[in-house]
């Protein structure tokens, strides 16, 4: 996880410290806690990962439940996963009302009320039922899949039938058959900066990688192919560099000059 804060560029020192900081989670799905080069990696490319924390301050002893629905129930109420009333992944199926209660206090409940546009983009896994999904939470905008994981070309769901489309924004179903899930979301987080560069916004990127389905990119693949990382870490390997959590590490999003911002 990633979390880049950005204030207003070129505001006087005064003004800059009254203004309140943008917030952008960057939230991995399923990535190993050494699994990346700043923890020790030698066989894995993630240098745009290794600058964000570089730059920054790395937290390195917590507990956590490291698995899709208690990990995003703990990030976003700061409970465990028991008090929050949500102690175990939630499993896709048709009549699914368990999830995360909107009367919980959240991160988008807490900048929602300092006056920040919020977004969630990605993957949701905290409730199907429409009184569990993210503007019942509080979010202005959403964008991304309700449960565990999509084909990242398809935005179907695969794993426990029947088959089923699964991209939304805003609670209504949208298609973009092979158009790759990573850069579907960077431009709907681009296009929400970019309508929301006069307030303090915080976006909730939740990624669907490393997760399974393994869909890297082709060069990626074969340059693990290349260096002999074995299977099935090849496959893992490959979601890494440009083509999904890089690119949002590089991308405009982080980047503070890029996106009309500069570190507070």
């Amino acid at each position: 996880m990633a979390v880049a804060t950005l204030g207003l560029a070129g505001a006087p020192r005064s003004a800059a410290a009254e203004s309140p900081p943008n917030v952008i989670i960057i939230y991995t799905d399923d990535q190993g806690t050494l699994d990346l080069g700043v923890y020790g990696s030698t066989d894995l490319v993630t240098p745009h990962q290794d600058a964000l924390a570089e730059s920054g301050v790395r937290f390195t002893q917590f507990y956590a439940a490291p698995v899709c629905t208690p990990s995003r129930v703990g990030l976003l109420t700061g409970k465990s996963t028991q008090r929050a009333g949500v102690p175990d992944t939630l499993v896709a199926v048709p009549g699914q009302t368990a999830g995360l209660d909107p009367s919980q206090f959240t991160l988008v409940d807490l900048f929602g009320d300092a006056g920040y546009a919020t977004a969630h983009m990605g993957k949701w896994h905290l409730g199907f039922a429409k009184d569990k999904q993210p503007l019942a939470h509080g979010f202005d905008h959403t964008f991304g899949h309700l449960g565990g994981c999509i084909d990242n070309y398809s935005h179907f769901y695969y794993w426990r039938g029947p088959n089923r489309h699964d991209l939304n924004r805003n609670g209504e179903a949208v298609y973009y058959p092979g158009e790759y899930f990573p850069d579907l979301m960077l431009r709907e987080t681009k296009e929400f900066i970019d309508l929301h560069r006069d307030q303090p916004f915080f976006v909730y990127f939740a990624l669907n990688t490393p997760h399974y389905p393994y869909q890297g990119d082709p060069q990626w693949l074969a340059h693990y192919h290349e260096q002999g990382v074995p299977y099935p870490r090849n496959l893992y390997a490959a979601p890494y560099p440009p083509k999904t959590i890089s690119s949002a590490a590089s991308s405009p999003i982080s980047r503070p000059s890029a996106c009309g911002n500069e570190p507070s």
